[in-house]
Order: structure tokens, then C-alpha cells, then sequence
């Protein structure tokens, strides 16, 4: 360290200059992160997932309509939708429809194109109706959002006291992306804004205040740069993708640079105070190796999350990118900062001392308190802190939509065709079914009837839609264009005309082998001959007027059965759909359970049928959503693990023990539980959510795991350092008076920078930032005030075992 701040010493200028450089390089030739996401698919599920298949094979059934994403459009008024209105929508559609080029759609499903589904576009009670645009781009790209303002645009002529808005997944998922990005300009300003106060209030000095500010303002701007370049080549990323790093990049980079100067000024006030690279020197020997380790621990856990299955889990490995450009700058511009601005890095240093030595006393307060009564604390925090731990139930909710201001229009069209047509209807389980042989064929059409028969019977299960019964009712007969059966009546007519012709030929017969009654029966036979002849005429007609009336229906049926088959079957008959629509939300978890159930009734169904080999996948909400539920699970269990492990492994090499890593691991696992049951109350109990947002729990252990280790790191090494055989409560209230206040000072600026994504307009990040500031605070204050300092006061020697501690030569 001595020769490291010697050469940053004599290159001080160059260093700053270089850094400087380098951030304003950042902001004018590196991609921007923001435009990066807009043009990046967002890929979540891995691609093995039954859901994405799904998507894929979906595709087959309408090869020449290659669409990435859609719209719905949503017709309404309250009092039911008037002639005029419907003259309307019509020729807004046919309008649509046929300029699809001009607008930017692929495809149109409205009563005019699928007249066959007519009745599932329109509510039952006449107030709404809705049809489905289809567009050839992703959610996020720019040509969608183009199409979308010139859908916004036709609907704005729609007659007066009726609305048309438009909804589905493309404007749902723009509208969310503005609005993050809206959330995400008021959490920066908010985070600098705090970040500025906190450090004028710690500091008392605008210099030293501005050393964090600029070291950490640099390497965030290159560090957002480089994401955005790694993004380009294939590392995921998502919306939460920078607000992550600006709270993490903030927080921690802070807390490093507070830790670094105030154990200047510490060092500065213990020797020659004009010995200004000595005191450096021995600055970065106290601190320069907890610094390292701490932003290890926050690179390793946000690297491991590359491991999970989970795309927007792994959209969060770009923090350990941003964490090396962070932990470089510590090391490097902040020093070289320190030297520039020489004894002005302190100006006019009033009242810092003494408000430094207020809260050293305050944590001499904490440290006695753990070492005079450390049975006690751990008692009383066992009994204290496990009835909160029971607040957490683990409820979680999967409804995105709730996430989205619910006065932006697409929220609102929603909402509207949800009330008039109901949850299940917008968001059906689309079931695909693969086999090695064409469906296209009668029997073709009976497996799908049984296996649609068969769903029927499913708890939960409404209706069930498929090529034999579009509208959601069981067909009379099944039949396929080309096949088309003649009347029974028409059969029957030929019949008796076959046998009236048998009979006059007996009774001829009769008649020329029995002369006497040869002339009466002759006479009956002509009589019978007449009226056979008279009848014969009659089904003559009738039998042309059947023919054409079979004929007429026929072409009729044979349009109806051709639409219906090219919606639900591909071209080559290997691939079809069967929609169905739950009774539940489709959001809720008793529509996630019953999917898997589907499933199983269904692939039971198709294997009874002559079909050959039937594969059958699921894709819509909740298909994706219980794969995602498992996913993430799966994904906080391993993940979890490892970067337990992996932190384990940095404690263990910094403090040489196997003890002492043990029960900080175990005081950040029931921090966390504390936490989570806090949270829950709030968001659940107090503000009345059905759930925390499914990806809160992860996220906050993620953050307080590898967030909250650091002020553990900082207690732990300065112990450490001060330890001495046998004295181990005297080190470690040493090390409380040093560090209490930066883990004080740390714990609000990180708790803050967190806490502002409460302001973001997203329910996800507010319930993340909200947890982080809670379970962060919490840890710094009771669990490094008292519970790890009572846990080290206890076990004294031991804290080292399975190593023996040689006494440090200061």
C-alpha cells in the first residue's frame, strides 16, 4: 500500500484526469443503457420452459403472421354501444385492416375479419367491445411504439360519451416502461440529493463532501456505459437493470469513500498532519483491504446471480460489473482526490470532530452494554426479534398490471374490458398440442372434441374453445370441408321411392299369373302407377329443392368450418390450440395450481386418441406465471446458497475463522426474516396488497446479504486489527468507537439510496427500496450495536478457531 499511494501520489493529476476522461468518454461513445433496453427482447424464461415453446409452436398455426406482440382495442359505453357506434368500430377496423401496411400491423381479429368468433369480441351485457391487433415488432421497439401512436391517433375520433382506448401486452408494457423510466429520473435526483445532504452533514466540509461525489458520479456514468456494451453482447438486462445500480453503486461507493477519509483524518490528527501521503499510506493499510473485501462480497453475490434460471433475477449481474469500475475508483481517484486538494479536503472542518465524537461515544455506549451484559442481549434479541420473524407469510402476488399507475389509459382499457368481459376471458390458458399426423381430418377433429370434453369436466375450468367448438359449445356432428354429409330426409325420400317401385312390379306379377283377378289387379296397378307417378314428380322436386337447399348450406358451413380451422389448426394439421377460460383470476394461485393439472387431464386425454406421439404445452398468464413461480424458487434456493457461500468464503480469508463468519452469516439470516415480516405487515396488513410482488423476496435478501455483510466487514476487520490474546471485549470497543459511525453513517446513505426507489411509481422497486431501508438500518444499528458485538464479547479467544491469533505487532 505504501508504494501504491506513492505512485498514486506522484500521478495524482494524471489519475484525475484520466477518470474525468473516461466518464465524459462514457456519457458521449458509450451506448445508453435506457436505449439498450428498448431494442433488447426481453427474454425471462429459459428457453427449455413449456411456456416459451408454446409461443414458438403457436406460431405454426399462422406461419405468414409472424407478430412479436399486440393490442387491444377497447370500445365502450356504460349505457351499451348504439348502432352509430357499431357503424363505427366497423369501419375503423375495415380501415385498420386494409392499410395494415401503412400502420405498421400484421394482422387484424375484429366481427369484420372472424365473424365465426363474433360473439366472443362483444360483452354479454352490449357495453363493450373489443378487438386484437396483432404487430410484426417486440413490446419495447420503437417501430411498436410508432404503431401505437397511430392506433392512438384513429381512436381519437371515436363518438361522443363513448371510449376507445387501447390496452394488451404492447401499450401495457410501453406505458410501464415510461413510467419506469419517469420513476427512475426522480429516484437519481432524489439519491444525489440525499447522498449531497448526508455527506455535508457527516463532512461539515463542501470539499470533502464533493470527493465521494465525484469519485462515485464518474464511475457510475462508465460503469452504465459498459453494462450497456456487455447488454450488446448477450448479459441480460431489464428496468430494474439501473436502478440497481444506482442504489448499490451509491450506497456502497459511498460508504467506501466515507470509510477512506475518515480514517484520514484520523490518521492525519494521530501523526504530522503535513505528512500528508504517510497518513495515506497508513490510511490504506487500515482500510484498503476491507475495502476490497467488502466490494468482493457485493461482486460475488450480483455475479452469482448469473446462475439463475430466471432472466430478470440475472438482469441484475450487471451490479458486479459497476462494482469493479466502483471498488477501482475507491482506490485510485478518491486518493488521488484526497492529495489534490491537499488540507482544503477538510475546509472549514467545524464541528465535524466533535459530532464524529458524539457518535463514538454513543457506540462505546453499545459496546460496553454488549460487554457487560452479552447473555442478556442475545437472550432478550432471541425473544424480542422471533415474534417478528412469524409476521412473514410468504404471500406473494404475480399481477404486473397492479405495478402500473392505474390512470394511464392502457391500465384503464384494462381494467374496462376485464370488468365487461372478465379476467379469464383477456388472459385465456392457451394450450398448444403437437403430433405426427395431420388434425385436419375427422379424426383428427374427434380426438380434440374428447380431449376438449374431457377439460370441460376440470374444476375451474369455464369454457373450453377448439377448432370443433370456436364458440365454446359442443358441435352437433364433425365434419371437415369437402365431407359434408347429405340430410337424412333426402335419404329417406329415396328409400320409399325404391321400395313403391318394388311393389307395383309384384303386384304385376301377380296380376299375369292369376287370369281372373288379372283385370281388377291391373286396374289397382294402374291406379298405384298413377300415384307413384304423381309422387315420383313430387320427391323429384322436393329432393332438387333439398339438394339446393344442402348445397346452399353446405358452402355456408364448409366458410364457417374453414375459418375456424385455420384459427385453431396450422396448415399442415400437425399443430393446433385449445384455449381455455378458468373462472379465477388468472393471476391467482389457484389459476397457477390448475394449469399443471390441465396439463396432466390433457395429456391423459390425447393419449387415449389414435393421435401418434401428442405433446402438449401451455402459454399465456398463467402457464408463464406458475413456471415462473417455480422458477423462482428454485432460483432462491440455489442462488441463495451460493451466495452464502460464497460470502462465507470472503469472511473466512479476511478474519482467518471459521467462528466469527458463522453467526454474522446467522445475524444477517434473521435480519432478514425480521425484515420480510415487517415488510408484509406494512404492505399487507397496513396498506391492504394481497401480496408482496413476487420478486421482493429475492431481491431484498440479495441486498441485505450482500449489502449488509459490508458493515459487518467494517466491524469485524477493525476487530480484528485491535485484537489482542484475551482481550477481546477491549478490541472490540475499540472498534466500535472507530467504526460505529461510518457503519451509522453507511447504513443511512445506503438505507436512503435504496429508500428512494419508494418514489419510483413501480410497486416492485418501492417494496425492494422500502425492505432495503428497513432491513439495512436495522442491521447496522441492533444486530453491529449489540447482537455481533455481544456474540464476539462472549466467545473471546474463539472467535478465531480454528486459527491461532499471533499477536499484532502495533
Amino acid at each position: 500500500m505504501d508504494i501504491w499511494i506513492r505512485w498514486i501520489a506522484k500521478l495524482r493529476w494524471v489519475v484525475v484526469a484520466a477518470w474525468l476522461a473516461a466518464g465524459s468518454l462514457a456519457i458521449i461513445a458509450l451506448p445508453n443503457l435506457q436505449d439498450v433496453l428498448r431494442t433488447s427482447e426481453q427474454k425471462f424464461l429459459p428457453a427449455e420452459a413449456g411456456s416459451v415453446q408454446a409461443t414458438h409452436l403457436l406460431q405454426n398455426i399462422t406461419p405468414n403472421d409472424r407478430s412479436l406482440s399486440s393490442a387491444v382495442i377497447v370500445f365502450s359505453r356504460s349505457e351499451g354501444l348504439t348502432r352509430t357506434d357499431q357503424e363505427w368500430i366497423d369501419g375503423l377496423m375495415d380501415r385498420i385492416d386494409s392499410e395494415r401496411e401503412e400502420i405498421g400491423v400484421t394482422s387484424v381479429v375484429s366481427a369484420g375479419t372472424q365473424p365465426e368468433i363474433a360473439d366472443r369480441l362483444l360483452s354479454k351485457d352490449g357495453s363493450t367491445r373489443i378487438a386484437i391487433v396483432n404487430l410484426p415488432h417486440a413490446d419495447f421497439d420503437e417501430a411498436t411504439k410508432t404503431t401505437l401512436g397511430r392506433l392512438k391517433e384513429l381512436l381519437k375520433d371515436a363518438p361522443e360519451g363513448s371510449s376507445a382506448l387501447l390496452t394488451g401486452s404492447a401499450p401495457l408494457s410501453q406505458d410501464f416502461q415510461q413510467s419506469a423510466e419517469s420513476g427512475l429520473r426522480r429516484t437519481e435526483m432524489l439519491t444525489v440529493g440525499f447522498v449531497v445532504l448526508i455527506l455535508l452533514f457527516l463532512f461539515r466540509s463542501p470539499i470533502a463532501a464533493v470527493i465521494p461525489l465525484l469519485t462515485i458520479g464518474t464511475s457510475f456514468v462508465l460503469a452504465r456505459g459498459i453494462v450497456g456494451i456487455c447488454a450488446q453482447f448477450g448479459v441480460p438486462v431489464s428496468h430494474f437493470s439501473e436502478s440497481f445500480l444506482i442504489a448499490v453503486l451509491f450506497g456502497a461507493g459511498t460508504d467506501y469513500c466515507i470509510l477512506l477519509i475518515l480514517r484520514y483524518r484520523e490518521e492525519l490528527s494521530a501523526g504530522n498532519p503535513r505528512d500528508r501521503i504517510a497518513a495515506l499510506s497508513r490510511t490504506m493499510s487500515g482500510v484498503g483491504a476491507t475495502i476490497v473485501y467488502s466490494a468482493a462480497t457485493v461482486f460475488a453475490a450480483f455475479l452469482l446471480l448469473g446462475l439463475a434460471e430466471f432472466g430478470l433475477y440475472r438482469s441484475a449481474v450487471g451490479v458486479a460489473v459497476g462494482m469493479l469500475v466502483t471498488v477501482a475508483a475507491a482506490l485510485t481517484l478518491a486518493p488521488a482526490l484526497l492529495l489534490v486538494f491537499g488540507k482544503a479536503a477538510f475546509w472549514p472542518d467545524s464541528g465535524a470532530a466533535g459530532s464524529q465524537r458524539r457518535l463514538s461515544r454513543l457506540w462505546e455506549t453499545f459496546a460496553s452494554l454488549a460487554r457487560k451484559r452479552s447473555v442478556a442481549v442475545l437472550l432478550a434479541a432471541v425473544i424480542g426479534l422471533t415474534p417478528l420473524t412469524l409476521l412473514y407469510e410468504g404471500k406473494r402476488s404475480f399481477d404486473d398490471i397492479s405495478e402500473i399507475n392505474p390512470n394511464l389509459p392502457s391500465v384503464s382499457g384494462f381494467r374496462q374490458a376485464e370488468k365487461a368481459f372478465g379476467a379469464g376471458e383477456l388472459f385465456p390458458v392457451t394450450i398448444v398440442v403437437t403430433a405426427k399426423q395431420s388434425m385436419r381430418t375427422t379424426s383428427g377433429l374427434a380426438a380434440l372434441e374428447q380431449a376438449s370434453t374431457d377439460l370441460t369436466r376440470l374444476d375451474d375450468v369455464r369454457e373450453v374453445r377448439s377448432a370443433v367448438r370456436p364458440l365454446g359449445r359442443k358441435p352437433d356432428e364433425l365434419t371437415v370441408p369437402g365431407q359434408l354429409r347429405k340430410p337424412n330426409v333426402a335419404e329417406l325420400i329415396q328409400t320409399i321411392v325404391g321400395e313403391q317401385e318394388s311393389l307395383i312390379d309384384g303386384l304385376k306379377t301377380i296380376a299375369l299369373s292369376s287370369a281372373p283377378l288379372s283385370q281388377g289387379l291391373l286396374g289397382i296397378a294402374s291406379s298405384v302407377k298413377q300415384l307413384q307417378s304423381g309422387l315420383s314428380q313430387l320427391i323429384v322436386s322436393q329432393l332438387g329443392g333439398l339438394k339446393r337447399l344442402n348445397d346452399s348450406s353446405g358452402e355456408r358451413h364448409h366458410a364457417a368450418s374453414e375459418r375456424a380451422l385455420d384459427y385453431y389448426i396450422s396448415p399442415d394439421g400437425r399443430t393446433a390450440k385449445i384455449e381455455l377460460i378458468l373462472d379465477s383470476n388468472p393471476y391467482s394461485d389457484r389459476a397457477l395450481d390448475t394449469v399443471p393439472l390441465i396439463m396432466e387431464k390433457l395429456q391423459h386425454s390425447l393419449n387415449a386418441t389414435w393421435l401418434e406421439d401428442p405433446q402438449a404445452y401451455a402459454a399465456g398468464i398463467s402457464a408463464k406465471y406458475g413456471e415462473l413461480r417455480d422458477i423462482s424458487l428454485r432460483d432462491f434456493v440455489r442462488t441463495g446458497v451460493w451466495v452464502l457461500i460464497g460470502i462465507a468464503l470472503l469472511l473466512m480469508l479476511l478474519l482467518r475463522s471459521f467462528v466469527a463468519p458463522l453467526y454474522v452469516l446467522l445475524s444477517l439470516g434473521l435480519n432478514y426474516l425480521i425484515t420480510m415480516g415487517i415488510l408484509e405487515f406494512l404492505f399487507v396488513k397496513g396498506l391492504g396488497y394481497d401480496g408482496l410482488s413476487w420478486t421482493v423476496s429475492f431481491f431484498v435478501f440479495i441486498i441485505i446479504v450482500a449489502l449488509g455483510v459490508d458493515y459487518g466487514i467494517f466491524l469485524m476487520a477493525r476487530f480484528k486489527e485491535e485484537y489482542r490474546p484475551g482481550q477481546a471485549a477491549a478490541a472490540m470497543t475499540t472498534a466500535m468507537r472507530s467504526t460505529g459511525g461510518v457503519i451509522g453513517s453507511s447504513a443511512v446513505i445506503m438505507g436512503g439510496t435504496f429508500g428512494a426507489l419508494a418514489f419510483s411509481g413501480v410497486d416492485t422497486l418501492a417494496q425492494i427500496g422500502v425492505g432495503a431501508l428497513i432491513g439495512l438500518l436495522l442491521y447496522a444499528t441492533l444486530f453491529m450495536g449489540l447482537i455481533v458485538p455481544a456474540c464476539a464479547c462472549l466467545l473471546g479467544d474463539a472467535n478465531w478457531r480454528p486459527f491461532h491469533r499471533v499477536r499484532n505487532p502495533r
